[in-house]
């Protein structure tokens, strides 16, 4: 009898939202299945209500293993939700209507609380901890002991036991994407904002930022992926699967400076007519890339230096000045491609000088890309507090965050007495926007006298 898998992304974002996002983890995954297996796949994110599918496949299908993707935990967005309930609820109908299935778990969202998630959902068997790539093939093995997998999170005699993490995956050893059971096409269509497709150019970040955790779960040194190997995927998305649109998924696109260089020389090399977004960061951007980029495709800068004033790069430890955000600001601006900006706001230590310094900022992005009007978006949002995060210790440490709190569920930092800080920022920049847009300035009534 062949063993059969169900392969499930779990919902991680709202149900019925337009914006879809292709499951690039969990098709690689699939592409590793042997061919003793029989597998299908379910992405939940595709549909408004998902459960009916779900219900139906696991009666129709009857694996023997659910492996259950859980990417994100909550929006990210400053929204108090929680995608936790999705996951639980998806391995109770697991182990309601297939009890004898083994269900797995794995992403990024599951990496961050693996133990607690196990305690948390006692349905799931077992879970991998970082990349999978390389301990999910050891766990399809028909003789595979638990305790030889690095990275796996089980249950032993009534106990959660977890097995180091292993080494990191070279990177140019990436499966490749299984575009049969996770087909591309069903994702390109209908995205207004972002692109649905990524591209992976790096793994890791060398960057110590004190709020993330990416470094945690990719690790702390950057592999760089071929730039050949990384422009083959994209063209064989563009001419196979009629994809023109990627995101590259790289903590920062633009660090090493070379790489991207490389990147970018073999896109024009190659001639392709694709487009392509990415995060960059402020104080490694010239004009130079800026050009190189843009004739090479990329339609849209993503930002997040993620403070306004001096004290916040401090405290999140960017290791940049203002003058690089502005800097940027004047080489985006002159590119004439569409900007957006993230920024963290009522951070640690704070104050009113702070706010006002903020605006003062957020004044001369404002002016610097009014006559462009390149300016996509300016988007807040308070901290989002992680238990592995430096930062998150320090608040820990000096009782700015009481120890009770539960940091699996969305908390920010956002002091009560100082929470109307986003939404006063955010109605300083939508002022802007409006005025600018009709040409309204100070004395403008005088026009009409």
């Amino acid at each position: 009898m062949r063993m059969r898998i169900l392969l499930v992304q779990t919902p991680t974002s709202h149900l019925g939202a337009g914006e879809r996002v292709y499951p690039l983890g969990l098709s690689r995954l699939s592409s590793l299945i042997p061919e003793q297996y029989e597998k299908w796949a379910l992405d939940m994110n595709l549909s408004v209500d998902p459960w009916p599918h779900l219900r139906d496949l696991l009666l129709s299908v009857r694996p023997h293993i659910v492996a259950l993707s859980f990417r994100n935990l909550d929006p990210l967005a400053g929204l108090h939700a929680s995608y936790l309930s999705s996951l639980k609820t998806t391995a109770r109908m697991v182990r309601l209507l297939v009890p004898e299935a083994r269900i797995w778990a794995g992403g990024q969202g599951f990496s961050l609380f693996g133990e607690r998630l196990m305690q948390e959902i006692p349905e799931i068997d077992c879970g991998l901890i970082g990349e999978g790539e390389s301990s999910f093939r050891r766990l399809l093995a028909p003789s595979c002991s638990p305790a030889s997998v690095p990275g796996l999170i089980w249950r032993k005699e009534d106990r959660v036991t977890f097995n180091p993490v292993g080494p990191h995956l070279f990177i140019d050893a990436l499966p490749e994407m299984d575009l049969k059971i996770f087909r591309p096409e069903e994702y390109a269509q209908g995205n207004k904002y972002v692109a649905a497709v990524g591209i992976e150019g790096k793994r890791g970040c060398d960057l110590q930022c004190a709020y993330c955790v990416y470094p945690g779960l990719s690790g702390r040194k950057v592999r760089l992926r071929s730039p050949g190997k990384i422009v083959d995927e994209m063209e064989h998305l563009h001419g196979e699967h009629g994809l023109d649109l990627f995101h590259f998924t790289d903590p920062v696109l633009n660090r090493p400076v070379d790489h991207f260089e490389a990147v970018c020389s073999e896109i024009l090399r190659r001639n392709m007519h694709v487009s392509w977004t990415g995060f960059f960061r402020e104080d490694c951007l010239t004009e130079h890339l800026s050009d190189l980029a843009v004739r090479a495709g990329l339609v849209a800068f993503y930002f997040s230096a993620d403070a306004l004033t001096d004290h916040g790069l401090k405290v999140l430890f960017k290791r940049m000045t203002k003058e690089d955000i502005l800097r940027a600001a004047r080489i985006t601006a002159g590119s004439g491609v569409l900007t957006m900006y993230h920024f963290l706001v009522n951070l640690p230590g704070e104050t009113g000088a702070h706010t006002q310094e903020a605006k003062k900022l957020l004044d001369k992005i404002l002016e610097i890309h009014g006559p462009a009007g390149n300016l996509g978006a300016i988007i807040f949002n308070n901290l989002r507090l992680y238990p592995a995060a430096p930062l998150t210790r320090n608040l820990l440490k000096t009782g700015l965050l009481d120890e009770r709190v539960d940091l699996l569920y969305p908390v920010y930092y956002n002091p009560a007495e100082s929470s109307h800080v986003l939404h006063e920022l955010e109605a300083h920049c939508h002022a802007a926007g409006v005025f600018s847009r009709l040409e309204v300035r100070p004395g403008i009534e005088e026009n009409f006298s």
